[in-house]
């Protein structure tokens, strides 16, 4: 990651440091010369040791692929006071400042789950949150009637906050668990797989997957449903009702997902309805 004019960035930055915190001034420098702002890097002592580290790290070219919010820039320059101070206003002691960190993780942590962004306001509503659930609990130790009435309010309000904000489990949409980021995000927690995966590496999870995934049925109880499901459709389209599955519709590909042995409810099932069981081999082919 070399630069031509490296010893005027190198004054820009001093300059800039005059006037702003270090990890602003990388920032500002960052956006100008499209590098990535990592605010894990923030503290390095020159422009010089924080290109040094985003190249060890072999971070992704571009200021798109880093910290974009100005924000994160700001909170990496000050101590743990400052930052609490900011985040949270001031007047509380370190430990409710401890505590409210924990809570706005608590708040925001259906989003986290599925890999979500959180936008402004909802930040803004998870951090109000974080207050009432603190000022709550206070009230709630006091083991005061009145307090514990006035706790339970806090509670409800937080529903409500968290409702209008749709940031309850409840409000987690399909579309959201199912977006890419989400998908990577429960592909590292279950397997430990990370964002860089390769192709190889998705197939091989995959494979897992299927290899774990048992159903108690037979496969050949699932190529009866499947028939019964062909034959209904044919039906209602007035067309003629196949006798038997298609071969592009047989599941011998995936004989591991499904159990070896009929269990009983199956056997009570085949017997009632007078089905004749077709017998396969470990490939899944027929014998």
């Amino acid at each position: 990651m070399g630069f031509a004019n490296e010893k005027s960035i190198r004054n820009a930055y001093e300059r800039l440091c005059l006037t702003l915190n270090p990890s602003l001034a990388l920032f500002c420098l960052c956006a100008a010369y499209d590098v990535p702002y990592i605010s894990d890097y923030a503290d390095a002592e020159s422009w010089g040791d924080y290109v040094k580290a985003l190249e060890k790290d072999k971070a992704k070219d571009g200021f798109a692929n880093g910290e974009t919010d100005y924000n994160a820039a700001q909170l990496a320059g000050m101590d743990r006071r400052e930052r609490w101070e900011t985040v949270w206003g001031e007047g509380y002691s370190e430990n409710d400042y401890k505590r409210l960190d924990e809570l706005y993780l608590t708040m925001t942590a259906q989003l986290d789950a599925v890999g979500g962004s959180i936008d402004r306001q909802q930040e803004d509503t998870a951090r109000t949150c974080a207050r009432m659930a603190l000022q709550r609990d206070k009230l709630i130790r006091s083991q005061n009637k009145d307090d514990v009435a006035t706790a339970k309010n806090f509670d409800e309000m937080i529903r409500k906050n968290l409702a209008d904000a749709n940031m309850r489990k409840a409000d987690v949409l399909p579309n959201q668990k199912q977006r890419l980021d989400g998908i990577v995000d429960a592909l590292r927690k279950k397997y430990g797989a990370e964002a860089e995966m390769t192709y190889d590496d998705a197939c091989e999870i995959f494979y897992k997957w299927c290899r774990q995934r048992k159903h108690p049925q037979t496969i050949d109880a699932e190529e009866h449903s499947l028939l019964a499901i062909l034959r209904n459709i044919q039906k209602n389209d007035d067309m003629p009702e196949p006798g038997e599955l298609p071969d592009d519709m047989r599941l011998g590909n995936f004989t591991s997902e499904f159990a070896k042995e009929p269990n009983e409810q199956e056997n009570e099932v085949y017997d009632y309805l007078h089905l004749v069981r077709e017998q396969f081999t470990e490939d899944g082919d027929e014998d």
